[in-house]
């Protein structure tokens, strides 16, 4: 009887996974046409960056993963600028003129001129990734840079440059390897904490050589052991606490690289996913209270649809089917999908990456950088993946695997199912390199969403949203009484029969972090009948009949006003 029975679960799953190869490949066979299109702006765009990881014959660990990038509007004009993180060489003491991080400054049409001398922007230490937030509510947004010696540092912006205020602020990182990081306000007290991940205990004198076929490769975070994530809570004062052993991060380290911030329960504060290496990814539930509790294996979202852990690279939250519930997704390792952790009720998750037609494609490439947004403002948000292995000899050891690989970019048909389109929409696609960080905005101020793909050894891609039979938008830069950037912030909006609803998220995808404005897609609508602005710290506003085709800055409790991207009176603005 028992044999009949494991003989019949063994037959259930096989054709379960037959059909979802099936369904897979069907996807993948109709993928003829689609609207939505992304051309290379770089060369145009003014944005002239080419990462140095210095590679070394030691193959060092950190020499493969970095590094990062923020879109975010520095000067206040409305327009989003471009952050990008450069890492230098492991051993050295300060970072070569070529291996600085830059800052480009946008006009609000997609030119971008280097700011970063006269903006004072420094770097330090081998970095991976960067931060964005108002953490002392002044209306300027500050940086956080992440590295791997330890290094990490805090920037205040002055509003005219950068100061770095790292010993000032009390920010300690004891030498210890920082990844992805995010400003947000656990404790709603107004004032934005940080949250940073850490990964593994790896020096070059611990350092472990590994080998396939022979070959050396860069080694696996397995050989070493997990680091404990951080938390500076917020003083007020312009200097943070270290909190972490209290919010109980100390005691379940883990071997962590991606970070994505939101209310994923949707009661009023926010949370934490972090994407963990070969470990199990975590969800910290914030209890309002600044507690927070790891609920990823009971929710179901801290392993593989089969039950084992991963290599986690990058994360976003996204309502993938429109049911008011946030979803979780995560890039993992070659062979392994895009796993997308379904919310199918209030904190109950379902993997269904094979099902809803990511999964395919997605184990054919080694995934880091993703992030959810509407590439055709049709009111669904669509997916796009930088991707790119880290074994630099790979093809002496595979047929069929490459170092350098294309991005991958999922168009949303609607029904929470996808199809990827990465062939068949615009020659950015058609770019082949080692891809690391990646984050999205509105870089030329068309009202439709573009992005930036920082390359491992390799030329940053600028990529423009050339879409043209694309929907309605509106644009919205949300500012908070005291939480300035709005994180945490929830916006519903009603749209004809419809109501979509977007997070301004305080981290999110790979050692990078996106445009913190809102951009809605209205697709053929031409006004949002409703719009509910949920405040963190439980304000909300409601405007009705918003015109589309505009953007429109809204402070908290105040009156709406629009404004044209790079054109914000710094003088007069609210």
């Amino acid at each position: 009887m028992m044999k009949q029975k494991s003989f019949f679960l063994i037959f259930v799953i096989s054709v379960f996974l037959v059909g979802c190869a099936k369904n897979d490949d069907l996807t993948q066979k109709n993928q003829t046409t689609t609207k939505i299109r992304f051309d290379d702006a770089t060369k145009t765009s003014g944005v002239d960056f080419l990462h140095v990881p210095t590679r070394t014959e030691n193959k060092w660990l950190p020499e493969i993963m970095g590094s990062g990038v923020a879109v975010v509007d520095v000067n206040r004009d409305g327009a989003p600028d471009i952050v990008l993180v450069n890492s230098g060489a492991v051993k050295s003491k300060e970072r070569s003129v070529d291996a600085k991080n830059k800052l480009y400054i946008n006009d609000g049409k997609g030119k971008f001129t280097d700011q970063t001398d006269a903006w004072n922007l420094t770097s330090a230490g081998y970095g991976m990734g960067v931060a964005v937030g108002d953490y002392d509510a002044d209306g300027w947004t500050d940086l956080y840079f992440t590295s791997y010696d330890g290094k990490d540092r805090l920037l205040r912006n002055t509003g005219k440059s950068f100061e770095d205020v790292t010993d000032k602020a009390g920010i300690k990182s004891e030498g210890k390897w920082s990844t992805s990081a995010g400003f947000f306000d656990f404790d709603k007290d107004g004032d934005l904490d940080l949250y940073v991940v850490r990964y593994v205990n790896h020096t070059p004198e611990n350092d472990k050589k590994a080998y396939r076929n022979r070959v050396q490769i860069y080694p696996t975070p397995v050989l070493y052991e997990a680091q404990a994530d951080c938390l500076h809570r917020n003083n007020g004062n312009g200097t943070f606490t270290d909190i972490s052993e209290q919010a109980g991060l100390t005691a379940a380290p883990r071997k962590g690289l991606a970070l994505a911030i939101g209310d994923i329960d949707s009661d009023g504060d926010e949370d934490v996913y972090v994407a963990n290496d070969s470990n199990a990814n975590q969800l910290w539930i914030n209890d309002g209270n600044g507690k927070f509790k790891d609920v990823a294996q009971l929710a179901g979202c801290a392993y593989s649809e089969t039950g084992k852990e991963e290599a986690g690279m990058g994360a976003d939250f996204s309502d993938t089917d429109n049911n008011g519930l946030l979803d979780i997704s995560v890039t993992n390792f070659q062979d392994e999908s895009t796993s997308l952790y379904r919310q199918i009720q209030p904190m109950l998750f379902r993997e269904v990456s094979d099902t809803a037609g990511v999964g395919q494609t997605a184990r054919a490439r080694l995934k880091f950088g993703i992030d959810y947004f509407d590439a055709d403002n049709d009111g669904d948000e669509d997916l796009l993946v930088a991707n790119g292995h880290i074994e630099d000899n790979i093809e002496q050891n595979s047929d069929s695997v490459t170092f350098a690989q294309i991005n991958t970019l999922y168009e949303n048909l609607g029904n929470g199912n996808f199809l990827d389109i990465s062939g068949i929409c615009g020659d950015a696609l058609k770019d082949k390199q080692v891809s690391r960080g990646l984050a999205t905005g509105d870089l030329n101020g068309d009202g439709s969403i573009d992005y930036v793909i920082v390359n491992n050894g390799g030329k940053v891609q600028i990529a423009f949203n050339t879409t043209q039979e694309k929907g309605n938008f509106a644009g919205l830069w949300l500012e908070g009484n005291k939480n300035r950037n709005a994180t945490g912030a929830r916006v519903v909006a009603k749209i004809g029969g419809r109501t979509t609803q977007r997070q301004v998220m305080g981290a999110q995808s790979y050692l990078s972090v996106s445009d913190f404005r809102v951009l809605l897609g209205l697709g053929q609508s031409q006004t949002i009948d409703e719009l509910t602005i949920y405040w963190l710290g439980g304000t909300s506003q409601t405007i009705k009949n918003l015109q589309g085709g505009k953007f429109y800055y809204v402070r908290e409790g105040k009156n709406v006003m629009t404004f044209v991207p790079g054109e914000m009176n710094v003088e007069t603005r609210p």
